[in-house]
C-alpha cells in the first residue's frame, strides 16, 4: 500500500474555507545528520519493581566507565545511592557498557549515572507504564474527524466524500485522521480501534488509575467505527480508503470547506485489499465481545456487519492474509460460537504452519522459525507495520483451543519463531530489539548483514531510489512486543516478557538517541511531522530508521521528516495491546 507520498498539496483549516497553494515536501539529504547521541540510554517512563531493568552506556572512544551510580530524587533529597559494575557488551549497533540494577524493587524516582552523564529521571512502581495509557487514548480522540476538537482543530471534512469509479457521494463523515495528515485508510486506523479494544479487553474498567472507567474508551471506539461501518458496500466487501488521493497520489490531503459539491471534496477507494477484510471482521467481533454488557444492541449490530464481510469473502492464502484470516474466525468464534467458525480457524492456521520454515534455508544453520510471504513466494516474511500476524494467530489459538488435536503443532510452530528467530536476533545488540528481517540476497546499494550462508538480514528497510534512509519502524517493534507478550502468557515463561518490556523500552528512550519517540511522555521528543494538528500528546512517531549502511537514523533537525517523525496510528494500536498483555499479567 502507498502510505506517505509527498504532500503534493495541503490547505488551511476549513474555517478560513480557502484553499492554500500547494507546498512541497523534499526527501532531504542523501544521507542524513543522525541525530544527538547521549551515551546513557534507559527507559523514560521507568520499570516495574519486580521487572528486568537494563542501564545501557554507549562507548565514543573515551575510556569506558566501569560502573554507574543510582540515587533516588525527591525533597527532601533522599539519601539513597549506589553503585553497579558495567561490563563490556559489543554488538551490532556499536560497542556499549550495559549494567542489570533489576535487584533495584525500592519504589521511588531516580537518576543513573556514569561516565560524568546523567539520565533521564526514572520511575520504579508498580504503575510505570499503565499510567501511560490515558495519554495513549488522548492521540486517538485529537484526531478525530468529522467534529471541532477544541485546540487542535476545527469542525472538519463534512463533505467527505466522492467515489472515485462513479463520483457518486457517500457520506463518509467521522472516523480518525490516521497520521501526521488528514487521510483515512482503513486498515491502519483500525488497528487503532484493535488496540483501544484490547485495553478495554485486558484491563477492564480499572485501565485508567484515575477511575474513569470504561466509557471513556467505549466512546472513541465508537467514534472511529462509525466510520468503519460506513467502508462496508452492499456485498459486504469492505473499502480502502478515504482521502488517499485520486491516483494514489496526496491530492485529498486537505483541510475543505465542508460543503458538498464543491471543489475540494475528497474521494473513496472503493477497490478490495485483501488485508482489510479479516481485519474489519475481527474489529467488529472484538466489538460485539467488548460492548456485550454496555450496548448488546450496537455489539449485535456490528456482528451482523462482521457476518456480511465473512460471508463474501476469503483469503488469498499469503502470510499477512492467513493471519489476520485465522484471527478473525477466532474472534467470529468467541462472539457467536459457531462449528463454522472454529473450523476455518484451524483450517487456515494449518495453512499458516505450512507456510513456516521449520528448517534451516540459505545454507546456514543459524536462525529458522520464520515465515514464507506466500506459498509462490520463499522471501522471508516482512512487513513495517504489520510484522507478526503469523505467530500472533497461532499463540492465540493455542489459548483458545488447548485440546486441539492441532495444538501441539501451534505451540511448537510458536515457540520455534521466538526461540530460534526472535530471540537469536534480539541478541545481536544491546538494546534487545527485533531487526527487520533475512533477506535471501544482498544488495549493492545496502549493506547487509551476514546471517551465515547466502541470507542476511538488516535492522531497518533497504534504502532504494535515492531516498537517503527507509522509514522507521515503530509498528514492527511494537508488534513484536506484543507477540512476546501474548508468548509469555501462553508458555508462562519470564524471559519472554522481559524481551517484550526492552521492545516498549526502545520506543521510550532506551535507544541510541536517548529519545522518547512519544509526545508527551518521556524526554529528548523530537518534533512531530504533524502538518495540521501540531503536537498531539500519545502520538507516537514512526521511529528510528536506517540508512544504506544500517545505522540508525532519527531526525532532531525540526526538518518534518515523515520517515522517522510521523505519527501513524498503527503504532498507537500496538502499544496499547502490548501494555494492556503486560499490565494484565504484572
Amino acid at each position: 500500500m502507498k502510505r506517505r507520498n509527498f504532500l503534493a498539496s495541503m490547505a488551511v483549516p476549513a474555517a478560513a474555507a480557502q484553499r492554500a497553494a500547494p507546498i512541497q515536501r523534499s526527501e532531504g539529504p542523501a544521507e542524513p545528520v543522525a541525530g544527538p547521541k547521549p551515551a546513557v540510554a534507559l527507559s523514560h517512563v521507568g520499570y516495574l519493581p519486580k521487572a528486568q531493568k537494563t542501564f545501557v552506556y554507549r562507548v565514543t572512544g573515551a575510556a569506558a566507565p566501569a560502573e554507574f551510580t543510582i540515587r533516588e530524587l525527591g525533597y527532601p533529597l533522599k539519601s539513597f545511592q549506589v553503585s553497579m559494575p558495567l561490563k563490556k557488551a559489543a554488538g551490532d549497533l556499536g560497542d556499549h557498557m550495559v549494567g542489570d540494577f533489576s535487584s533495584l524493587d525500592r519504589e521511588g524516582l531516580f537518576v543513573a549515572t556514569a561516565g560524568g552523564e546523567r539520565s533521564v529521571p526514572f520511575f520504579v512502581r508498580k504503575d510505570a507504564w499503565r499510567r501511560t495509557l490515558p495519554v495513549a487514548l488522548s492521540y486517538h480522540h485529537a484526531q478525530r474527524c468529522g467534529v471541532a476538537i477544541p485546540n487542535v482543530h476545527p469542525a472538519c471534512h463534512l463533505d467527505d466524500a466522492l467515489r472515485r469509479d462513479n463520483g457518486q457521494h457517500v457520506d463518509m463523515t467521522g472516523g480518525w485522521h490516521d497520521a501526521g495528515d488528514v487521510r483515512k485508510w482503513m486498515d491502519a486506523t483500525m488497528l487503532a480501534a484493535i488496540g483501544l479494544l484490547q485495553i478495554a479487553r485486558n484491563l477492564g474498567a480499572g485501565w485508567d488509575l484515575a477511575g474513569s472507567g470504561l466509557a471513556p474508551l467505549l466512546d472513541e471506539v465508537k467514534w472511529g467505527n462509525r466510520y468503519f461501518l460506513k467502508m462496508q458496500d452492499t456485498s459486504g466487501t469492505v473499502w480502502a480508503d478515504t482521502a488517499g488521493g485520486v491516483n494514489g497520489d496526496n491530492s485529498d490531503n486537505h483541510w475543505t470547506d465542508n460543503r458538498i459539491g464543491t471543489e475540494d471534496d475528497r474521494h473513496i477507494l472503493t477497490t478490495r485489499l485483501a488485508q482489510v477484510q479479516p481485519l474489519f471482521i475481527l474489529l467488529q467481533a472484538l466489538v460485539a465481545q467488548v460492548y456485550h454488557e454496555a450496548d448488546p444492541g450496537y455489539g449485535q449490530q456490528c456482528l451482523a456487519a462482521a457476518r456480511r464481510c465473512w460471508d463474501g469473502e476469503k483469503p488469498d492464502g499469503k502470510t499477512l492474509d492467513l493471519g489476520w484470516w485465522t484471527m478473525a474466525a477466532l474472534e467470529m468464534d468467541r462472539a457467536a460460537p459457531s462449528e463454522t467458525y472454529k473450523s476455518a480457524a484451524q483450517t487456515f492456521a494449518r495453512q499458516l504452519l505450512a507456510l513456516q520454515n521449520t528448517e534451516f534455508v540459505g545454507s546456514q544453520r543459524t536462525i529458522r522459525g520464520f515465515w514464507r510471504t506466500a506459498p509462490d513466494n520463499p522471501a522471508p516474511y516482512k512487513n513495517s507495520f504489520q510484522a507478526t500476524p503469523a505467530p500472533q494467530a497461532l499463540v492465540e489459538m493455542l489459548l483458545a483451543y488447548p485440546n486441539h488435536a492441532d495444538a501441539p503443532r501451534w505451540r511448537d510452530a510458536v515457540r520455534l519463531y521466538v526461540d530460534e528467530y526472535v530471540q537469536p536476533l534480539c541478541s545481536r545488540s544491546v538494546y534487545g530489539i527485533m531487526p527487520y528481517g533475512l533477506f535471501l540476497s544482498s544488495e549493492n546499494q545496502n549493506i547487509y548483514r551476514p546471517i551465515g550462508g547466502s541470507m542476511f538480514y538488516r535492522y531497518f528497510g533497504a534504502v532504494r531510489g535515492g531516498r537517503g534512509w527507509s522509514g522507521g519502524l515503530s509498528s514492527h517493534v511494537l508488534g513484536h512486543g506484543v507477540l512476546l507478550a501474548r508468548a509469555a502468557e501462553a508458555f508462562r515463561e519470564r524471559s519472554y516478557r522481559d524481551l517484550a518490556y526492552r521492545q516498549l523500552e526502545w520506543i521510550i528512550g532506551a535507544n541510541p538517541f536517548g529519545a522518547s519517540l512519544m509526545s508527551g511522555v518521556g524526554y529528548r521528543n523530537p518534533y512531530p511531522f504533524s502538518v495540521f494538528a501540531g503536537l498531539l500528546p500519545g502520538g507516537i512517531m514512526n521511529g528510528i530508521a536506517g540508512n544504506s549502511r544500517d545505522e540508525p537514523v532519527l531526525s532532531f533537525d525540526c526538518g518534518s521528516d515523515y520517515r522517522t517523525c510521523e505519527y501513524w496510528s498503527p503504532h498507537s494500536g500496538y502499544y496499547e495491546w502490548a501494555v494492556s498483555l503486560l499490565e494484565r499479567g504484572a
